[in-house]
This record gives C-alpha cells, sequence and structure tokens, in this order.
C-alpha cells in the first residue's frame, strides 16, 4: 500500500518512472524463466526421444547407445541410464554411483535446486552455487559409495571414475 499510495500518478501527471522500471524488470524476469523452461522442456524431449531405444539391463537400469555419461531420470520412478560404452566391470561401480544418488534422493534435491535456478536466473551467484551444490552431491555420494567397498574395490571404483572421466574430456576435446 505504501508504494503504490506513494508512487501511483495522479491525474494530469506523467507516468512514474519507477513504475515503469518494475513493469520492464518483471517482463525481462518473466521471459528469462520462460526461456530457462521452454529449453529444459526441448532438452528433456529429445533425451526423452534418445532414451526409447534402452534396453532393460535390470529393474530399473538401462542401457542405451545415445548418451555419453550415466545418470537418473523420472521424479517419482528414477530410473538410472548407462551408456553403452561402459563395460560389465565399470558398469558395477557406475550402478553403485547411481544407487547412493538414489538413496539420497539427489535427483529431487537437484530438481529443487533448479526449480530455484529457473526462478533466480538473473543472479550470477545462483549459478555459480548451483554448479558448485551439483560438484558436492558427486562428491558426497562417491564418499558415500567408497565407504562401502573394501580396499581392492576402493581401488577399481576410482579407476573407473577416471576412465569415465577422461574419455569424457577426450570427446569433449575432439568436439572442439
Amino acid at each position: 500500500p505504501i508504494i503504490s499510495q506513494n508512487l501511483a500518478p495522479q491525474i494530469g501527471e506523467s507516468v512514474n518512472p519507477v513504475q515503469v522500471l518494475l513493469f520492464v524488470c518483471s517482463i525481462i524476469w518473466i521471459t528469462g524463466i520462460a526461456a530457462i523452461v521452454i529449453f529444459s522442456l526441448f532438452s528433456y524431449i529429445r533425451l526423452s526421444i534418445k532414451l526409447k531405444e534402452s534396453v532393460e539391463l535390470a529393474e530399473g537400469i538401462y542401457r542405451c547407445d545415445g548418451i555419453a555419461t550415466p545418470f537418473i531420470i523420472g521424479v517419482f520412478k528414477p530410473k538410472i541410464v548407462l551408456p553403452s560404452s561402459i563395460d560389465s566391470e565399470q558398469a558395477k561401480y557406475v550402478i553403485a554411483h547411481e544407487k547412493a544418488h538414489l538413496k539420497r534422493f539427489d535427483h529431487l534435491q537437484k530438481l529443487l535446486g533448479y526449480v530455484l535456478l529457473t526462478v533466480h536466473w538473473f543472479n550470477p551467484i545462483c549459478w555459480i552455487a548451483y554448479k558448485l551444490f551439483c560438484v558436492d552431491i558427486e562428491l558426497a555420494c562417491d564418499e558415500k559409495v567408497i565407504k562401502e567397498f573394501d580396499t581392492v574395490d576402493k581401488k577399481q571404483y576410482s579407476k573407473t571414475l577416471f576412465d569415465l572421466r577422461s574419455s569424457k574430456r577426450r570427446r569433449s576435446l575432439s568436439i572442439k
């Protein structure tokens, strides 16, 4: 009420510049949110098309040719999706990693973080915080998995992480 009473234009006066600025900023903010939501929907649709070719290995675990990295998809019935390039030895450790994500409800936490990022898209600190949040989730998940393994499995798990990370870097370098 204070703003509308003090900043409301009077009859015969020009438009208040603060109200114009607030209107323009709100249009920009809503446009940014709409752009992020539309981009997310298109990305999800493209991913869903790729996942139609996936093969179920076990209950809730799928293998797909069209993807490069393992991930979890779904909110209510999450599924683990592995790239076909992962061999069976690596798959054991990747599945353990992804199951740790499910136990920690990381897929829901990331979704909530993404919704907050969508609302606060204009704040660069939120983008940095979201990126660091995702890194922290991965590190916490790795720590949880390593606690459950013996020394031999810890070494193999670390080697698998290193191999997957280095192959991801090689792919990104070849694209550039």
